[in-house]
């Protein structure tokens, strides 16, 4: 997996003075894969990013795909172990990374990029926007700044949500149907997904706006501490 990584300075940690970052190849290995989320993902205090080609399908990276149960079995380990360490994915959802262009494989979201908590203050952007490397993966480019140079980051301008085109697709929508005697696990992937897919839609559908330099969230850690 091709990366244009961008680091600001300051950024380096002070008491081993570098950023680790994991780049993994997984591949079938039985059942699992051959890197587990525990070795993929550590828990470290200072910044730390994992990126690579996992060859896993979720809905978080890609909610408009039908999920298989096995699809399901494999990548929720690894999401579930980023939960617990406090890794965000950086990728945007539905932007596709791998171009298998075989009769077995189909274009898919196969290089996930994550940020630990450290490193997401300086998170500035992800994008696929580099020439191309003649791999059938796309090069990407993932971008950190300082916070204080950061722009405000964009949010939904809810005012603006073209619900005349929202509302005939929600009605089309079709979800999977749970397993008739669903597991605890299986009705929680089984919401999820289904959420996700009616959240890609109407957000897909709702226009961004960025705040001013001057705007601040209504709360804050601050509150929170008062």
């Amino acid at each position: 997996m091709a990366v244009n990584f961008h680091s600001p300075e300051g950024l380096l940690d002070t008491s081993h003075n570098l950023v680790p970052l994991y780049n993994a190849y997984s591949i079938p290995n039985g059942h699992t894969r051959s890197v587990s989320p525990v070795d993929l993902f550590p828990q470290h205090d200072f910044p730390t990013l994992v990126l690579g080609d996992l060859n896993i399908h979720h809905f978080v990276s890609n909610p408009t795909r039908l999920l298989s149960g096995y699809d399901q079995f494999i990548s929720s380990p690894y999401f579930d172990r980023t939960s617990a360490q406090l890794f965000s994915l950086l990728n945007t959802p539905v932007v596709y990374t791998g171009f298998l262009f075989t009769s077995n494989h189909h274009t898919a979201v196969l290089d996930l990029s994550f940020a630990n908590s450290s490193l997401l203050l300086y998170f500035s952007s992800w994008n696929p926007s580099l020439p191309p490397t003649g791999s059938d993966h796309t090069a990407l480019s993932i971008i950190l700044s300082t916070p204080l140079l950061k722009p405000p980051p964009r949010g939904l301008n809810w005012k603006f949500t073209d619900w005349d085109h929202i509302s005939p697709l929600l009605n089309d929508l079709t979800l999977a149907a749970p397993r008739a005697l669903p597991t605890p696990n299986s009705l929680d992937l089984w919401f999820d997904d289904s959420l996700a897919k009616i959240t890609h839609l109407i957000t897909s559908n709702t226009p961004t706006k960025r705040p001013s330099s001057c705007s601040k969230p209504w709360w804050t850690p601050e509150l929170t501490e008062l």
